[in-house]
């Protein structure tokens, strides 16, 4: 039995799992230990991969039954339709099924085990993230709290020296609290850039310091040449922006390796299993929840300043439309290459998934990615929409985390994430979407599980700091660079984009004004990846 990824058993533990599941097919011992991680049993003539539920460690395998942590282990051709959904942010959309970045080369799916034997292959659900309606969110908030000091727990007493972001946010203080339970003393590291300060998570990180002596603070101050967009490198074993924007987590994992840190906690995933996308709005129409959909879009509405009616219209118009008909009005959308609805705060938020630049594609990249929608409409799926953007969500959380792991490595830190734990991400996402969402109160669910060992000071923070000025003026820096790379653009010569109105994009951001971040980010991260992966790129 071969273990991918972090798993704080003990071997005596996994050993008795392995004879339970070889005379009774019973997998829980192996597969439910603290952590998060895949496994692979093998066993005369035959081989079983059980993938992770929340897709941190994925698993990969052709037809013949090779199985690697690396499509790229197995592939060679890369599977532009694959290449083209990433590059356009439609993750959310289930055009990418089970595929992976090279042709022939699939991804075992989370939560699924798949067995090989005799040539055959067999893909069956073992433990999937579902949803369990009838559970309270006191019994929710329970298996919060045990999951997750379980897992900063097992970091804690497994580290020769153990240290944790401390960023004054909500996700990164909890972690750091939670571990004092079990370390004398525990670093803490706070990002600052003195030349745009996020003063709102600063200063609450320099307040809770002041009050628990037992942090001490490591103030990593950010200089220009490490912000984002400087240090254009390819991390990771496909695509991802947080491969152009670590540059702030490289200073705090290097200043981790100097005072002799080995495992480093950071609260990358809180957001997705702890919150709920827009698109939730649309599973209270479905359901004929008018009232809860009618009391959250007037809480949200007043938040934003805008109309709660114009908010309930749109969410169930988009309910009514349905997955099936708004699948084909993006392909539409995508062949006739420009968008038709307006970019209104509306639309933008309660949607299925993010609408796409389309007119940054070339026109056999919008007929592909048309051609793909058109297929995934035909696919049933009973998953709510929120849901199923949750799982995108962390499936995308599991590349940034992939990228931070190899930015640990370089420098001997292993960086983990508390919140991507296996049994945290089930406690939290058992409940539906629209019951972890509260306009009034951030974050209720985790709220409700670390009263009484987080303190209220912590948790009763409603705002998040916001760092869009820092990739504003790394961009504005980075300005000449990005130029130069997009004149000459590898995503333009694999005939993926148009560069220029991604160059306008730029000279938008340059001169402050509104960008899509996430869409531009993606397509900087294919470029860079195609340049580093020139030689495969040749040959397919």
């Amino acid at each position: 039995m071969e273990i991918f990824g972090q798993c704080f058993a003990e071997d005596h533990a996994l050993a008795q799992g392995l004879v339970d599941y070889l005379g009774s097919g019973e997998h829980h011992r192996i597969t439910e230990q603290v952590g998060c991680y895949s496994a692979a049993l093998e066993q005369a003539g035959e081989i079983t991969l059980f993938a992770d539920p929340v897709g941190q460690f994925p698993l990969f395998y052709d037809r013949s039954g090779r199985y690697s942590t690396k499509a790229s282990d197995l592939g060679v051709d890369i599977d532009r339709g694959y290449l083209a959904t990433r590059l356009a942010c439609l993750d959310s959309t289930g055009m990418l099924e089970n595929r992976s970045l090279y042709q022939e080369v699939r991804r075992v799916r989370e939560g699924h085990a798949l067995r090989v034997k005799d040539g055959q292959l067999d893909e069956r659900p073992f433990a999937p993230l579902r949803v369990d309606p009838d559970l309270s969110a006191a019994d929710a908030a329970e298996m919060l709290q045990e999951s997750l000091t379980a897992a900063v727990r097992a970091r804690a007493l497994s580290a020769r020296r153990l240290v944790s972001d401390l960023s004054g946010g909500l996700d990164s203080t909890s972690l750091a609290y939670l571990a004092l339970d079990d370390v004398a003393e525990l670093p803490v590291f706070t990002h600052y850039n003195p030349e745009s300060p996020v003063l709102d998570d600063v200063e609450r990180a320099e307040r809770y310091v002041r009050s628990e002596p037992r942090f001490d603070q490591q103030v990593v101050k950010v200089s220009a040449e490490h912000l984002p967009y400087q240090e254009l490198v390819s991390m990771g074993d496909e695509p991802h922006p947080a491969s152009i924007a670590c540059g702030p987590a490289r200073l705090r994992l290097s200043a981790a390796a100097a005072l002799g840190a080995d495992v480093h906690l950071v609260g990358e995933g809180g957001d997705a299993v702890l919150w709920a996308p827009g698109a939730y709005f649309i599973d209270l129409a479905r359901r004929g929840d008018l009232a809860t959909l009618w009391r959250h879009c007037f809480a949200w509405a007043r938040l934003r300043n805008r109309s709660p009616l114009s908010v309930f219209r749109r969410a169930v118009v988009m309910a009514g439309l349905g997955r099936r008909r708004a699948l084909l009005r993006l392909a539409d959308t995508l062949e006739r290459g420009r968008l038709v609805d307006d970019m209104s705060w509306e639309v933008s938020v309660i949607a299925r998934w993010d609408l796409p630049q389309v007119h940054w594609f070339t026109r056999s990249t919008r007929h592909l990615l048309a051609a793909q929608a058109r297929f995934a409409a035909d696919q049933e799926s009973d998953v709510d929409s929120a849901e199923f953007a949750v799982l995108s969500q962390l499936r995308l959380h599991g590349f940034a985390q992939r990228v931070l792991r190899e930015a640990g490595d370089e420098v001997g830190v292993a960086v983990h994430a508390p919140f991507l734990d296996t049994a945290v991400v089930r406690a939290a996402t058992t409940i539906p979407a629209h019951r972890r969402a509260d306009p009034t109160v951030a974050k209720p669910l985790l709220k409700k599980a670390l009263a009484g060992l987080v303190p209220d000071r912590v948790l009763s923070r409603e705002t998040k700091g916001d760092y869009s000025r820092e990739a504003y003026q790394g961009l504005r820096r980075a300005a000449p660079c990005l130029r130069k790379l997009l004149a000459d653009s590898a995503a333009a010569d694999f005939g993926l984009i148009d560069p220029v109105p991604v160059l306008q994009t730029i000279e938008d951001a340059v001169n402050g004004l509104r960008v899509p971040w996430g869409a531009l980010n993606q397509v900087l991260a294919v470029e860079v990846w195609l340049r580093a992966n020139a030689g495969e790129v040749a040959s397919t």
